[in-house]
């Protein structure tokens, strides 16, 4: 059967698709053919003048599939498309496909309103007090489970999130293949149709949907894949780093005392007393977001593997249901064409 062919110098500039019916457009604005549609004898000349005024020269016509006429044809066709399923497979994903780099997220440095404040009585006080805000805002689990629970859930929606959507849209991993099929599907439709009618296939025939199931417990581990948070090993690789503990970042903070005017004493003098500030917070929380980055970095494979896992594991199932339905299709082709 004939069909328009679109090259690779295509520049989507739409006229082909204003003017023919035998193409589409695809996301990136260039054309396409219409899958399983032969062009007709009735409108080849048209299709034709279409070629000839691509600004391009992207624009072909050409023969696909069978060369054979009649039953012999449609036996090509058929054995075609067993071929297809045989060989189709779902290719698995490694690491590098879905990596997990501390550069791509942002972490927030926490805020204070104590740094500065000379309100202390003594050094040992005012470093008390700079731990005891580092621990608050930082370094209890209260303060970085929300760190590291930000960066999970920014992961899994724009690195993960084509593995667990399993439904009919592009921004699904599981979407490619089924197009591949249906397009398998309908230029087999086409080309029976034209050889032996359009009366022994229905058009729902090339009707195809294959998906994971979204109770499936892979895909449910990868949907709520931010929960691996809690238990990712990345604290623990933080603590055991040198100088990480709550008074490590605590003693490279600044403590500085000044004469501070504490009120009138008898006979109206004034009176001042030694208080003790901190600073450098805001320089420690800095380092200890770069010490949680490493420690991310430094786990990465781990939680790479776990994901990794749980992807190829569902392309499994999914390969097998996807060749299974369609080998179902054929065997009902097979029935049609009795």
């Amino acid at each position: 059967m004939k069909q328009i062919q679109v090259s690779g110098k295509c520049s989507g500039c739409g006229l082909c698709i204003v003017n023919s019916s035998y193409l589409r457009e695809m996301d990136n604005g260039d054309a396409e053919p219409i899958p399983g549609k032969a062009i007709k004898e009735s409108d080849l000349e048209q299709v034709r003048k279409v070629v000839s005024q691509c600004p391009e020269n992207a624009l072909k016509i050409i023969e696909i599939g069978t060369k054979k006429a009649g039953k012999e044809g449609v036996k090509e066709v058929v054995d075609d498309l067993k071929k297809k399923c045989q060989n189709l497979s779902v290719n698995r994903i490694d690491l590098s496909d879905i990596k997990l780099e501390s550069r791509n997220y942002y972490i927030p440095r926490p805020s204070t309103d104590k740094e500065g404040l000379s309100k202390y009585s003594s050094y040992e006080a005012a470093k008390s007090a700079a731990k005891d805000e580092f621990n608050r805002l930082c370094y209890s689990e209260y303060a970085f489970r929300p760190m590291l629970k930000k960066v999970f859930v920014e992961y899994k929606v724009n690195v993960l999130k084509p593995f667990y959507t399993c439904k009919d849209e592009e921004g699904s991993a599981y979407y490619e293949y089924n197009q591949l099929v249906r397009n398998y599907l309908a230029n087999a439709y086409a080309e029976i149709c034209e050889l032996i009618g359009e009366d022994k296939i229905p058009a729902s025939w090339k009707d195809f949907s294959v998906y994971p199931s979204k109770e499936d417990w892979h895909i449910n581990y990868l949907k709520n894949f931010d929960e691996s948070s809690t238990k990712s090993g990345i604290i623990a690789a933080l603590k055991n780093l040198s100088y990480t503990k709550a008074d490590d970042y605590a003693l490279e903070m600044d403590y500085d005392v000044s004469e501070c005017y504490v009120g009138e004493g008898l006979f109206g003098q004034s009176k001042y007393k030694e208080m003790w500030c901190f600073t450098g917070f805001y320089k420690a929380a800095d380092r200890f977001r770069e010490d949680l980055k490493w420690a991310i970095d430094y786990q990465s494979d781990e939680i790479e593997e776990n994901a990794a896992s749980s992807i190829n594991l569902v392309f499994d199932t999914f390969e097998e249901e996807l060749k299974k339905a369609f080998d179902e299709k054929i065997k009902e082709l097979e029935e049609y064409l009795k």
